[in-house]
């Protein structure tokens, strides 16, 4: 629930910032990694700042990701190969998920006056690019290995299946994104719509979900055409995309 309230929270300043941006002149695109911190600062007011303070590191990078971070990867030109994503490549770093990700801890780092550790977070990715050009290797060449991989992801996954279906049990209120559209081979944040609802069980590795509430109530038809919903009853299949409600 903390997640998706720093979802909602860090997504909440976009249509202010789009209102006001004209007025403050804080639509500048930052070149390096210290114009981004600047920029970020200068775009959160105290609030939003006293909240970031009081989480953790790993807490605000895993809330902030698919909200603020998307927001950078986008409008800063980070998937375009602009100004600021040159800057980062020109330290080693080229995917934009990277990028964004050294930003906000750093600017994490900077509102708790933190040393910002760049070279460490650089060698961070690079490690993990490495680690995984090596696994892909692996993966094609050495048919045991693909297999033992398999067979740990497999018990990692049916782990966590079991574990989530313990919690959430029937009755529970829940709330998540489902897509809004059908057909659509390329599904994203903006394709999807926010529902909340009552668990009724599980159907194998799927959620049956009675639907309570749309929060956008225009994307209503959209969801019961695509999800074939009769008596609000629904079928989740990416539940990853849900958290329960706490009362």
């Amino acid at each position: 629930m903390k997640y998706i309230l720093l979802f909602i929270l860090l997504f909440s300043f976009f249509t202010a910032f789009g209102q006001e941006s004209a007025k403050k002149g804080i639509n500048y695109k930052p070149i390096n990694l210290e114009e981004a911190v600047n920029q970020l600062k200068n775009i959160h007011h105290d609030t939003t700042k006293q909240k970031i303070f009081k989480m953790t590191e790993s807490e605000f990078l895993a809330g902030s990701h698919m909200g603020l971070g998307m927001w950078m990867r986008n409008n800063w030109g980070l998937w375009k190969g602009k100004e600021l994503a040159k800057y980062f490549n020109s330290i080693g770093i080229f995917h934009p998920d990277d990028m964004s990700g050294i930003i906000l801890t750093s600017y994490y780092r900077e509102l708790h006056e933190q040393n910002w550790k760049v070279e460490e977070q650089v060698q961070h990715y690079q490690d993990f690019w490495k680690k995984s050009n090596e696994h892909l290797i692996r993966l094609e060449t050495h048919p045991f290995y693909k297999k033992m991989m398999e067979e740990k992801l497999d018990s990692i996954e049916k782990a966590r299946l079991d574990q989530k279906k313990s919690d959430w049990t029937s009755g529970k209120k829940i709330s998540g994104y489902v897509e809004q559209r059908c057909g659509f081979l390329l599904k994203g944040m903006f394709l999807r719509t926010q529902i909340e609802g009552t668990i009724i069980g599980w159907q194998s590795d799927k959620l049956v979900l009675h639907i309570d509430n749309f929060v956008d109530k225009k994307k209503k038809k959209r969801v019961m055409k695509c999800y074939d919903v009769k008596d609000d009853i629904i079928l989740i299949e990416d539940h990853e995309l849900f958290s329960l409600i706490e009362k």
